[in-house]
């Protein structure tokens, strides 16, 4: 806060100075003490008569200063609080009656209070027009006890008497918060860009690439007379397949919202995100064909077959990693495997789990689990793509 010595203040009550009180006309010294190398500041009467001289009296002068957007405090070179408007009181949540004489360290955190009085004994010496603490985060302290984050701006004024300092006070916690979310925004934007490239990267080059060298495989297989030769490069092509659609895959979380976005594709990436507590890992998702085109009464159903899917390895399989996959052609395919412990053999067959099973079967469709040859559990759940006459979930 700013510092200021003024031997003749008017004394004011909540909305501006007592009638009852005079002011006796200061003095004005011959040589008024200056900052070095700056003019004489014009003594506070001659600053105010030109208003006065326009028929602008003390009272319309004062209500200027309560009118003003920022908190305005004077206080003495031994830190003595003189005046104050309306919006100080607003800020720190104090009557005016309990700060004037008060120490204008009232108004800060109790940590900072020793550092500024050697501040403000150090600008007593040369006090100038300047913002204070500048490269320093400033806090304020309200009644309660709350701090905020201000600005403060310190104009000295002089009079007969001495040397008064004006301390301007603004609540910039408003603006400090748009300047955090900008910062935010030009984030994401940062970190939506790099991904995108990486995507582009990927679709333009590797996914290219790949393609390239199963098509090649392709056609030497058809030229090998060796079967178990040509049966390896058949695996092989289906493996770089598989690994083409899992980039893909990819490609779209990387282009997608954190959140997953709209549909029925966002819908499930946030049924698996809002799981992976209780599953105690993120199950990866691999998406092929038109997810978006599924019919709507199916997937209305494949929601819950999923998070009952899920529920399920999380409950039963002691599992550390799933993938769900879900496909689209003629049928719509869902297929949930895990590593966990696999299932007993009284679950192992065509029926499945039975609320999987009814819906699937509601839709002319089937459900069925198996275990993994790599060990786990495969529970397959398909429909028709289009099915005729479909009930509404429950």
């Amino acid at each position: 806060m700013g510092v200021c010595t003024m031997s003749a203040v008017k004394r004011s009550d909540r909305r501006g100075p007592r009638s009852d009180t005079v002011a006796a006309e200061p003095e004005i010294p011959e040589h008024p003490d200056t900052a070095p190398g700056r003019l004489p500041a014009p003594p506070v009467d001659d600053m105010v008569r030109p208003l006065a001289d326009a028929g602008l009296d003390d009272r319309i002068i004062w209500s200027v200063v309560e009118a003003a957007p920022d908190g305005i405090v004077m206080a003495d070179l031994d830190g003595k609080i003189l005046l104050v408007n309306q919006r100080t009181e607003e800020l720190f949540g104090y009557d005016r009656g309990e700060l004037l004489g008060k120490s204008v360290e009232i108004l800060l955190p109790e940590a900072l209070r020793t550092a500024h009085q050697t501040h403000r004994a150090k600008y007593a010496q040369g006090p100038r027009t300047r913002a204070m603490g500048a490269g320093i985060d400033l806090l304020g302290r309200r009644r309660d006890g709350t701090e905020f984050p201000v600005e403060i701006s310190l104009s000295p004024i002089t009079s007969a008497g001495g040397t008064a300092v004006i301390a301007t006070v603004r609540d910039i916690t408003d603006r400090l918060a748009g300047e955090e979310e900008n910062r935010r925004i030009r984030h994401t934007l940062a970190v939506t860009e790099d991904r995108e490239r990486i995507a582009r990267d990927l679709h333009d080059t590797v996914i290219q690439r790949l393609f390239a060298a199963g098509m090649a495989l392709q056609g030497t297989a058809a030229r090998v007379d060796d079967g178990e030769a040509r049966e390896r490069i058949e695996r092989t092509v289906d493996e770089l397949d598989a690994t083409i659609k899992e980039i893909r895959t990819a490609i779209f979380a990387l282009q997608a919202p954190p959140d997953g976005g709209p549909g029925l594709r966002g819908e499930m990436i946030r049924l698996a995100n809002e799981l992976r507590p209780t599953l105690g890992f993120s199950p990866r998702l691999q998406f092929d064909g038109a997810i978006e085109a599924i019919d709507p009464r199916i997937a209305e159903h494949l929601l819950p077959v999923l998070r009952e899917a899920l529920t399920n390895i999380a409950r039963h399989a002691s599992a550390s990693e799933a993938r769900i996959v879900i496909e689209v052609d003629e049928e719509v395919r869902l297929s949930v495997l895990d590593d966990g412990v696999g299932i007993p053999d009284a679950v192992v067959g065509g029926n499945g789990m039975g609320n999987l099973t009814a819906r699937a079967e509601q839709m002319g469709g089937s459900c069925w689990v198996s275990r993994r040859d790599t060990g786990g559990t495969r529970v397959d759940w398909r429909v028709p793509a289009v099915p005729a006459a479909v009930p509404p979930a429950s």
